[in-house]
C-alpha cells in the first residue's frame, strides 16, 4: 500500500511539473510577443517621426513652387533667393549708414539715395513680404527660361568665366585694369529743306540732347606743389586683397541669409547667361531708326483744339498760338518743339499720328491722357542713333524677345510659394529706427527762403 501511495505521489508531482513547464513556456512566449510588439511600435513611432522630420526638411525643400517647361523651381531655391535679396538690401542700408556723415554734407547724393533707401526699407517691411516673394519668384521663372533658351542656342558659362566675373565685380583685374572704350556719340547735323526752313525760325533748335552723366569730383591740383614732389602711388589691389574682400562678403551673407560662396557663384552664373543671351539677341539691332521731328500744341478740350487748328489753317502764327494756348510747360518756351523721336518714345495715339503726317501737315485733334494735341511734323528721316538711343533700342529688342519667349513657354506657378516666403533676415531695430528717422526728416518739405526785407525809402 505504501509503495502504491508513493507511486501516485510521484505521478502527481510529475504531472504538476509538466503543467508548470507548459505554463512557463506560454508565459515566456507571451513575453516575447509583447516585447516584439513593443519594439515594432517603437520602430513604427520612430518611422512616423522620422517621416515628419524628413517631410518638413528635405522633402519640403524639394517641393516645387513653380515649373518652367519641364524644369522645377524648388522651395529651397526660392527661399535662398528671397533671403539673398533681403540680405543684399540690409547690406546696402548698412553701407548707407556707414557713410551717412558724408552723404549729409552732399544734398545731391542725399536726394539720389533717399528714394533708393526708402525702396530698400519698404522691401524689408513685414507687410511687404508677399510682394517681395512674388517679385523674386517671377525673376526666378524668367531666369530659368533665359538659361534654358541660352543653352538651346549653345551658350555656355564656364567656372572660369564665373570666377572672372566675380573678380571684376570686386574690382580685381589680374591682367590689368581694362581701358574703357570711348564710343563717340553720334549726333547727326540736321540739314533743313526749304519747307522746313519755312516752317521754323531761321535758327531752329530741335531737342536732341542725350542724358548727361554727372562727372565724378576730381581733386583740384595744388598750383604751388613743388615739381619734385612725387604724387602718391595707389596701393595695388592684389589677389590676396580681393579674396579677403570677397570672403568678408561671403561671411556676411552666410551670417544673414545662410548662403555660401557656391550659392553666390550660381547667382553670378545666371547673370552671365542673361548677359550672353542679351548680346546674341541684340546683335542685329540697327544703328539707325526712322524718326520724326514734330511740334505740338496741347489744350484741355476738343473744342479748343479745333479752334486752334482752324486758326493755323487760316495762317495764324504757330509760336503765338503756343504762347496763348499750350498747356505743356516743358515745350511751351520753344514753340512746342519735341525734337526728333522714334517709335516707342511717345504714347501710341500721338506716335501714330506723328508718323502718318507729311512734313508741314497739321493733324486733326488727337486725344491722349494729357489732353488734346495739334501736331505738326517738321521732318522725317532715317537717322543714326546716339549711344543712349541705341542702348534703349537694345533693351526694347531684348524685352520684346523675352515677352515672346514667355508667351510660348509653359510656366506654372503654385500657391505653395505663399506659405514658404521667408521673412528673414531683418534689419536690426536700432538701425531701422535710425534710418527711418533720417527718412522722415528727408521727406519733410523744405522751408522756402524768405525774401530779404527791402529798405524803406526816406521821405
Amino acid at each position: 500500500m505504501a509503495r502504491e501511495k508513493r507511486k501516485r505521489k510521484q505521478v502527481k508531482a510529475s504531472e504538476v511539473s509538466r503543467k508548470q513547464k507548459y505554463v512557463s513556456r506560454q508565459l515566456q512566449k507571451q513575453k516575447r510577443m509583447i516585447m516584439a510588439g513593443g519594439v515594432a511600435f517603437v520602430l513604427l513611432l520612430a518611422a512616423i517621426v522620422g517621416w515628419g522630420v524628413l517631410n518638413q526638411t528635405v522633402l519640403a525643400a524639394r517641393k516645387p513652387v513653380a515649373k518652367v517647361n519641364d524644369q522645377v523651381i524648388t522651395v529651397e531655391a526660392f527661399q535662398k533667393r528671397v533671403r539673398f535679396q533681403r540680405a543684399a538690401d540690409i547690406m546696402r542700408i548698412e553701407d548707407f549708414a556707414d557713410n551717412l556723415h558724408m552723404l549729409l554734407q552732399n544734398p545731391m547724393l542725399l536726394s539720389y539715395y533717399g528714394p533708393q533707401l526708402q525702396a530698400w526699407m519698404d522691401e524689408l517691411a513685414p507687410e511687404n513680404a508677399m510682394q517681395l516673394g512674388e517679385k523674386v519668384l517671377t525673376a526666378l521663372e524668367e531666369e530659368t527660361l533665359i538659361i534654358q533658351k541660352a543653352q538651346e542656342m549653345g551658350i555656355t558659362v564656364t567656372d572660369e568665366e564665373v570666377e572672372k566675373a566675380l573678380q571684376e565685380a570686386w574690382g580685381y583685374y589680374p591682367d590689368g585694369t581694362p581701358t574703357p572704350e570711348v564710343v563717340p556719340t553720334s549726333m547727326p547735323t540736321p540739314t533743313y529743306s526749304p519747307t522746313q526752313l519755312a516752317l521754323v525760325s531761321p535758327t531752329p533748335t530741335p531737342t536732341e540732347m542725350p542724358p548727361t552723366a554727372t562727372p565724378s569730383v576730381s581733386p583740384t591740383p595744388t598750383a604751388t606743389r613743388p615739381p619734385e614732389t612725387p604724387s602718391p602711388t595707389p596701393t595695388p589691389y592684389t589677389e590676396e586683397a580681393y579674396k579677403k574682400s570677397f570672403q568678408q562678403y561671403v561671411d556676411r551673407i552666410q551670417e544673414l541669409a545662410g548662403l555660401n560662396a557656391d550659392d553666390l557663384r550660381e547667382i553670378m552664373r545666371a547673370q552671365l547667361y542673361r548677359q550672353k543671351l542679351y548680346e546674341v539677341i541684340t546683335a542685329d539691332v540697327p544703328h539707325t531708326q526712322e524718326q520724326v521731328w514734330a511740334r505740338h500744341i496741347l489744350v484741355k478740350d476738343e473744342e479748343t483744339a479745333k479752334k486752334v487748328r482752324q486758326q493755323l489753317l487760316d495762317g495764324a502764327d504757330w509760336n503765338a498760338l503756343v504762347e496763348e494756348y499750350s498747356l505743356d510747360p516743358g515745350t511751351k518756351e520753344r514753340g512746342g518743339d519735341l525734337g526728333w523721336f522714334g517709335r516707342g518714345q511717345m504714347i501710341e495715339p500721338f506716335e501714330d499720328a506723328a508718323f502718318s503726317l507729311d512734313i508741314g501737315e497739321i493733324s486733326e485733334p488727337i486725344q491722349t491722357q494729357y489732353g488734346w494735341h495739334i501736331i505738326q511734323v517738321l521732318g522725317h528721316a532715317e537717322r543714326p542713333l546716339a549711344n543712349y538711343e541705341y542702348q534703349q533700342q537694345q533693351l526694347m529688342a531684348f524685352q520684346n524677345w523675352l515677352d515672346k519667349a514667355k508667351s510660348e513657354a509653359t510656366i506654372e506657378t503654385y500657391d505653395l510659394w505663399k506659405q514658404v516666403v521667408p521673412t528673414e533676415p531683418t534689419l536690426s531695430p536700432e538701425l531701422a529706427q535710425q534710418v527711418q528717422s533720417l527718412l522722415d526728416v528727408m521727406m519733410q518739405p523744405q522751408p522756402q527762403p524768405q525774401p530779404m526785407p527791402q529798405p524803406t525809402a526816406a521821405p
